[in-house]
C-alpha cells in the first residue's frame, strides 16, 4: 500500500470558462499538469462559493481497497485503506469539494469543487493529478455513464448539467432548463437517460443522453435529494428531506405510488445491487432506515451514526454490508442484514 502514502505535492490555478447561454456545443481544454508552490495555492484560493449548502461524498473503488471521502465544509479529502481498516493519506487543495466517483476500471477518480469550479481527474494508485476539466463555480454533483466514456455534472448556481466527453477531454454540451441541480443524479443501465435531481423545482427532470433534451419531469419529490433508479428503469425511489420520506415514483406513469416514511432529514436512497433494499441516511435522526422494496415498508433502523447522509455504498465483496460516511468523515460499515455496526474506519 505503499503506493498510496505519497504525498500530493500537486497545486492547483484557479480555472473557469464562461458557458454560452446560446451555443449547443462547447469545447473546453484540459490542464494536464499543475504548477506553483503551496504558498502560492493558499494564496490563490478562491473564496468558499456558495458555503450555505452542505453536502458529502462517498467513493468505493471498485476492488473495493481503498475508499475516498469529503463533506464541503472541510477543504480536504481523505484516502481510506478498506482492507487494512485505516486512514492512508489526506489531500488538500479544496475549497468546497462536493462529490467524488470512481472511473470505470478504477484506474482514475474525479472530484468536483464548486468554489474552484472544477472538476479533477486523479490517478488512484499515485493519487497525482492527471486532468483538470474547467467548468464554473457551483458545479456539484455528477454522474459518470455506464460506458465510462460520458459524465454528467450538475452546476447547482447556474442551473444546467454539463456533458464531457473523458475521452477527449472535452465538454461537449450545457444542458439549460433545471433549477438548483445538486447532488442526486443517475444515469439508466441502458445509458439512454440521465436522471437529475432538481432541488428547487421539487422534481426530477429526465434528460435524453443522444439529444441531451429534457424529455420529462418526474413530480412529487418535495426537497429532492438522492436518488436511485431500478434496473428494468420502472421506478425511481427519491428522498424528500423536507418531508422525511422517501417518495416512489413509476416513470413511465409519472405518478408517485408510494410514500414511505422514515427519520429526520433523510438525504440517501441507495438501491442495493440485487434491488431488493434500499438505505436512506437520515442526518436528523443519525440513523439509517433499511427499507424493503417488495413490500416498500421499513423494515428496520440502524442506530449509533453520525449525521450520515446520501453518502453511502453496498460492499460488493461482503454481502449485507455496506459503507456510510458520518459527519467526521469516518465510515461506520453496516451490517443492514442484522441492524448493526460493524465497525467504524477512521
Amino acid at each position: 500500500m505503499k503506493k498510496y502514502l505519497l504525498g500530493l505535492t500537486c497545486v492547483f490555478a484557479l480555472s473557469m470558462v464562461g458557458c454560452s447561454d446560446t451555443e449547443t456545443t462547447t469545447t473546453t481544454e484540459t490542464t494536464t499538469e499543475a504548477s506553483g508552490s503551496a504558498t502560492a495555492e493558499a494564496t490563490n484560493k478562491p473564496e468558499a462559493f456558495d458555503m450555505d449548502i452542505k453536502n458529502n461524498s462517498l467513493a468505493v473503488s471498485p476492488d473495493e481497497s481503498i475508499a475516498i471521502v469529503c463533506n464541503s465544509v472541510t477543504p480536504e479529502l481523505k484516502v481510506y485503506d478498506l482492507k487494512n481498516k485505516k486512514l492512508l493519506n489526506t489531500l488538500t487543495d479544496f475549497v468546497t469539494p462536493r462529490n467524488i466517483a470512481f472511473s470505470k476500471d478504477g484506474k482514475f477518480f474525479y472530484v468536483s469543487d464548486s468554489s474552484y469550479g472544477n472538476i479533477r481527474e486523479y490517478d488512484a494508485q499515485s493519487l497525482e493529478l492527471k486532468r483538470t476539466f474547467p467548468l464554473e463555480q457551483g458545479v456539484f454533483g455528477f454522474r459518470i455513464n455506464n460506458a465510462g466514456d460520458k459524465l454528467f455534472a450538475n452546476n447547482q448556481a447556474k442551473s444546467t448539467v454539463t456533458v464531457i466527453d473523458l475521452n477527449k477531454g472535452e465538454t461537449i454540451k450545457v444542458i439549460e432548463g433545471f433549477s438548483q441541480p445538486r447532488q442526486g443524479i443517475v444515469i439508466s443501465s441502458d445509458d439512454k437517460y440521465a436522471y437529475v435531481t432538481n432541488f428547487e423545482g421539487n422534481d426530477v427532470r429526465v434528460v435524453n443522453t443522444e439529444t441531451y433534451e429534457i424529455e420529462k419531469t418526474l413530480t412529487g419529490i418535495p426537497s429532492v435529494r438522492a436518488i436511485s433508479i431500478d434496473k428494468d428503469n420502472k421506478y425511481l425511489y427519491g428522498a424528500s428531506s423536507s418531508e422525511n420520506s422517501i417518495n416512489v415514483v413509476d416513470i413511465g406513469e409519472n405518478k408517485v405510488v408510494k410514500t414511505i416514511p422514515v427519520g429526520e432529514e433523510p438525504y440517501g436512497a441507495a438501491l442495493s445491487p440485487d434491488g431488493k433494499t434500499i438505505l436512506t441516511g437520515e442526518k436528523g435522526s443519525n440513523q439509517v432506515s433499511v427499507i424493503d422494496v417488495d413490500s416498500l415498508e421499513v423494515k428496520s433502523t440502524i442506530t449509533g451514526l453520525d449525521a450520515p447522509r446520501q453518502a453511502i455504498s453496498y460492499s460488493k465483496a461482503s454481502e449485507g454490508k455496506a459503507y456510510v460516511l458520518n459527519g467526521d468523515l469516518s465510515i461506520a460499515v453496516v451490517d443492514y442484514v442484522n441492524n448493526k455496526i460493524d465497525e467504524v474506519i477512521k
